[in-house]
């Protein structure tokens, strides 16, 4: 085992990312932490191929400390002293290393390969790269026997959210798939809405009820100062939500987290009836484990996500299985582990 893991690393090369002025010096600094931080297996020879040769030995230095204490002394001393800002909106993210390990131990039927459903990716009729139909054979050839298609709403236009004609549209599609292979996956449509400022939804309840499965998020107005529990109680009990994404609407390296009394929300979700998402993308990983354990305290059920805006991001799902597993979720709780009709019915729609 070496004796400085991957994420330690990272946030070695990302503190002295801080210490740069921008410009190309800072940025290869990131880059190198990031590939650190991603890699699923030790990244000691990853990192130095990729790195520019002036980077080199200062890695190869960062490698060979003898433990975090000695890390951080390096830092430190190659820094001048000075201690990253940034710290705080590093934590209680896990590694491609740390995802590997924890499912290494996890129960069996946490593992990804044993869920049945992928839900909450994105196509190129909202932000995402690829067409539906390419999406949901990449759900297929992963062995998914249902998957949930989550564009946005025309409420976030940065997104190329879908107005009420893009969604009919959609509509359509996923019949026609369905149509021809729902026996081997089913889709269901979804809809990932905004949870404005006040709580309410960007979409009238109407078209709501019209789509399969309404995910309601949070993507703008994140006031670090504010108590945001009333603003979530209000989207729970709308009518049609099916779950809550990202609750957090946290970010790795550049966001905190959503201020809410955490508890009160969940226990809403409980009540209601209200799916919370575990969301597996890398910067994201929202919930993270202790609040996630702290939902299921509540009596929440839980529907692990990608959020893939690429085929080859559904394996991002690996990162939401590990936080179940760390929290010490039950297969039970989970939807992703039941099967599409059982999934239907919780959805309401057969």
């Amino acid at each position: 085992m070496p004796a400085v893991c991957n994420a330690d690393l990272a946030e070695a090369l990302f503190a002295l990312s801080e210490m740069e002025q921008p410009g190309e010096r800072r940025l290869a600094f990131l880059k190198a932490g990031y590939a650190a931080f991603d890699a699923y297996v030790p990244a000691r020879q990853l990192i130095l191929d990729d790195a520019p040769t002036w980077l080199q030995p200062l890695i190869i230095q960062l490698l060979g400390c003898d433990g975090v204490d000695a890390l951080e002394a390096a830092v430190q001393r190659l820094s001048g002293g000075g201690r990253p800002g940034r710290r705080a909106l590093r934590e209680n993210f896990l590694s491609g290393e740390n995802v590997r390990q924890i499912l290494d131990r996890a129960d069996a039927d946490l593992h990804p390969k044993r869920m049945r459903g992928a839900f909450h990716w994105h196509t190129s009729d909202s932000d995402g790269k690829a067409p539906l139909e390419t999406m949901a054979r990449a759900c297929l050839r992963r062995g998914f026997s249902w998957a949930v298609v989550c564009d946005h709403s025309r409420g976030l236009e940065v997104a190329s959210g879908l107005d009420h004609e893009g969604v009919c549209l959609q509509q359509r599609r996923v019949e026609r798939w369905n149509q021809h292979n729902a026996e081997d996956l089913r889709l269901f449509q979804g809809l990932e809405v905004e949870i404005l400022e006040d709580g309410t939804i960007d979409i009238p309840t109407s078209e709501r009820l019209e789509l399969d499965c309404i995910v309601a998020a949070v993507h703008r107005y994140f006031d670090p100062d504010r108590d945001q529990t009333e603003r979530f109680l209000r989207a729970i009990s709308a009518p049609g939500v099916h779950v809550i994404a990202h609750p957090r609407a946290r970010h790795f390296h550049h966001r905190a987290g959503l201020r809410a009394r955490w508890e009160k929300v969940f226990s809403a979700c409980a009540e209601e009836e209200v799916a919370v998402e575990i969301n597996g993308f890398p910067r994201r990983q929202d919930l993270e484990w202790d609040l996630a354990r702290l939902a299921s305290d509540c009596g929440c059920t839980f529907i692990l996500a990608s959020d893939a805006h690429a085929p080859n991001h559904l394996e991002f799902d690996s990162y939401a299985s590990a936080i179940a597993a760390r929290a010490e979720l039950k297969p039970e709780q989970i939807l992703n582990a039941r099967r599409a009709e059982v999934f239907g019915d919780w959805l309401g729609v057969g």
